[in-house]
């Protein structure tokens, strides 16, 4: 497990920080400003169809959308048992997989690891926690006996959104890009997981749209992310993983879950992946600063 997850209430699919509260009473100290009040009576503001999710001791922050609106509480546990199917055809599933990687590597003092995909510019999108600290990130495409690794340098980070780009230090072949769309609330996709031997796709209810604030990866203050509420079941090697729709597009980037094994998670939207796409020629590349550096 990576290390660091004790500053936020809720545990990532990888065991890293990720500032999403968990609405049950907390198991070790915490911050003032986030016990035991706002932990018990956990609620967020739905504007406009998003919302502003407390997270790491963070309070609701009404600026984060500045259009006007009428405010609605509403409970961001309440988003029902995933589904037992994720509806995706065969043929659209194998394309979806074959795109699906695995990413890892051990810099930090410990083992990292996670899931990714490949998208445009011959990148592969992973979480930000899962490579921080790595100087190549190694990426395992295929499964079985085609499998390979690939060794890779950080091309684009952002702690914020908790979002990464690999691109491969050598000349690959790399599996068709997926392609990014639209969140549409209240239905129904998959999570693609690749968990260094095989790939599969976990049904995931798409619940709501939520603005989550807080702290990024480092535990520094941040301005937070447009994130979703998934009704799914992840597991440690998650972090990184698509979370796409009933079309096969990419609408998110898993990046938390709740504790307990309550079958809740939670994705950065792909608009801000889109983001830091455009970031890949600005941005310095090589890997960036432990979590607990």
């Amino acid at each position: 497990m990576a290390r660091g997850w004790r500053r936020c209430a809720a545990r990532p699919p990888d065991g890293g920080p990720h500032c999403i509260l968990d609405p049950r009473s907390p198991a070790r100290v915490v911050s003032p400003a986030a016990r035991p009040r706002a932990l018990r009576g956990f609620l967020v503001a739905v504007i406009l169809g998003a919302a502003s999710l407390v997270g790491c001791g963070s309070a609701i922050d009404p600026a984060a959308d500045p259009a006007p609106a009428t405010t609605t509480g509403v409970d961001p546990t309440d988003v029902g048992p995933p589904p037992l199917d994720h509806g995706l055809g065969a043929d659209l599933l194998s394309h979806l997989l074959e795109s699906t990687v695995h990413v890892k590597g051990l810099d930090c003092q410990t083992a990292q690891k996670g899931s990714g995909f490949v998208v445009d510019g011959g990148l592969v999108a992973t979480g930000a926690h899962v490579v921080s600290g790595i100087d190549v990130p190694t990426i395992v495409i295929g499964v079985g006996d085609e499998q390979r690794e690939v060794a890779s340098r950080v091309a684009a980070f952002d702690a914020v959104t908790d979002l990464a780009l690999l691109r491969p230090l050598e000349s690959v072949d790399l599996p068709p890009a997926l392609g990014l769309g639209d969140v549409v609330e209240d239905t129904v996709g998959a999570i693609l997981v690749h968990d260094g031997e095989s790939a599969r796709a976990l049904p995931a209810g798409i619940a709501r749209r939520i603005r989550a604030t807080g702290a990024d990866i480092y535990g520094r203050p941040a301005g937070g992310r447009d994130a979703l509420v998934l009704a799914a079941s992840v597991q440690v090697g998650h972090s990184g993983s698509a979370v796409v729709d009933a079309n096969g597009r990419v609408v998110g980037v898993a990046f938390s879950r709740a504790r307990g094994g309550t079958p809740i998670a939670y994705a950065v939207q792909a608009k801000e992946l889109d983001v830091l796409m455009g970031r890949v020629d600005l941005d310095p590349p090589g890997h960036r600063p432990c979590r607990d550096a």
